[in-house]
């Protein structure tokens, strides 16, 4: 039976600076020209996947912001959508403000993306203000009320701030708005310390994501094999026949892995796929 691979960017398929090394990319390139059914599921939008994969043309579309849309990488257009309901985006805008946390917002306008803000941001917040100007990315807007941007489907908040803050604000959001979300804390890996709290609307997950683009394919007949590194990896890890885990995962993935390969700074997903794939090409 044929494989559907799927994998995780940061701290699986990326190097610790976030890009492809040279050899995983020549070996992908390599192995999608010679028919490779592969593509990514990420928390990164296309925006930021677009120039990683520049030069290397990816078969099927990929699933960003972890589900919230299965996008056309070449084109950028967005083939699914999975908002976060209007009235309970504006909802969410209320509490998280009422804990003075400053939140961006991701939405589609059925044209374009876009990322909102406001002024006087934190260090996290700036950090990754800094990385999108760096990448050219046209996404980014500031507004002094964020209420007035609900005339647009909303994908994502993201919330950067301590761990502690966030955590307790993740409490809040379960009692306040329970089975609603697909929520995720973690530490920016490219600026420890600083803490991201992303917040989806419950049917935005990779599993789903996988789902949708099996039958969006007809890949129904493939068996599935899945790499990750971190828990927003749980759910297609669930869905998966074969889920391999990085050595650097979490230890939550990694009980839920069939398979533990090397580091992600080892190209162990491309060298994984290369044994993989030349067992069926011989």
């Amino acid at each position: 039976m044929p494989t559907l691979y799927v994998s995780d960017l940061d701290g699986t398929l990326l190097t610790p600076t976030a890009t492809l090394s040279t050899y995983t990319r020549a070996t992908l390139k390599r192995l999608l020209e010679s028919g490779l059914p592969f593509t990514v599921a990420t928390s990164r939008s296309v925006s930021s996947v677009g120039p990683i994969f520049q030069g290397v043309s990816l078969p099927l579309p990929v699933i960003e912001l972890n589900g919230a849309y299965i996008t056309d990488l070449t084109t950028g257009q967005h083939l699914i959508v999975n908002d976060i309901a209007t009235e309970l985006a504006i909802k969410i805008l209320k509490l998280v403000q009422d804990y003075d946390v400053k939140p961006l917002i991701s939405s589609y306008n059925g044209q374009d993306d876009h990322v909102y803000f406001t002024h006087d941001v934190n260090p996290g917040i700036q950090w990754y203000i800094d990385d999108a100007e760096r990448n050219e990315d046209g996404r980014w807007h500031c507004r002094t009320d964020l209420t007035e941007i609900f005339d647009e489907q909303v994908m994502r908040f993201t919330l950067i701030d301590t761990k502690a803050r966030l955590t307790h604000l993740e409490q809040a959001l379960n009692q306040h708005f329970p089975g609603c979300l697909d929520m995720h804390l973690f530490e920016n890996p490219y600026q420890p310390d600083w803490y991201w709290l992303t917040l989806q609307d419950r049917s935005a997950t990779k599993a789903r994501g996988i789902r949708e683009l099996q039958a969006f394919h007809k890949l129904h007949d493939h068996d599935l094999t899945v790499f990750g590194d971190h828990n927003n990896d749980i759910s297609m890890f669930q869905l998966a026949d074969v889920a391999v885990a990085t050595a650097n995962a979490t230890l939550e993935l990694q009980q839920h892995a069939t398979e533990i390969i090397g580091h992600h700074s080892e190209d162990s997903v491309v060298k994984y796929l290369e044994s993989r794939w030349s067992m069926v090409n011989v």
